[in-house]
């Protein structure tokens, strides 16, 4: 299965680099982690990571999960006018400003975002197409991914 993360954050994180560093190394081991995991249902999930202090999160809205089985999304003045969307799950992770923003250390905020993400894989309202989809078995993956690499442990309550 493909991962594909786009972040969306505030300016303010970028004035300490290791706020950035963790939000990348997150994308990446997640990224890697879930190559090996295979659904008949879902090829790829595209999530966008969004983390917005108070006075920008305003002008934005999540939009809730949506799942593409087979449909061409056009465009208009794009350079890729036409995309192809193949058994593909789209969603949005809204993380905490305030409680990412406290943190002081790469490690920490790899932690709060893995934790966070456990608890939006929990909650997550999947599309009515994906009622057979292995949600506890994807759930089970990412933990296990965090785990492997040293993120959080099994002691963490997930």
């Amino acid at each position: 299965m493909e991962i594909v993360l786009g972040i969306v954050t505030s300016r303010e994180l970028s004035s300490f680099s290791f706020y950035d560093d963790a939000l990348y190394a997150f994308k990446s081991v997640l990224s890697k982690g879930l190559l090996g995991f295979n659904s008949d249902l879902v090829e790829t999930i595209s999530i966008r990571l969004i983390c917005l202090s108070p006075k920008f999160s305003k002008f934005f809205q999540a939009h809730r999960p949506k799942y593409y089985e087979d449909k061409t999304l056009k465009y208009r003045g794009s350079v890729t006018p036409e995309v192809r969307m193949y058994k593909c799950l789209t969603a949005d992770f809204v993380v905490d400003f305030e409680g990412y923003f406290k943190l002081t250390t790469k490690e920490e905020c790899l932690r709060y975002l893995a934790l966070s993400f456990i608890d939006f894989l929990k909650n997550l309202k999947y599309p009515g197409k994906l009622k057979k989809f292995e949600k506890e078995k994807l759930l089970q993956a990412v933990k296990d991914i965090f785990i492997e690499n040293a993120i959080i442990s099994e002691q963490d309550g997930v």
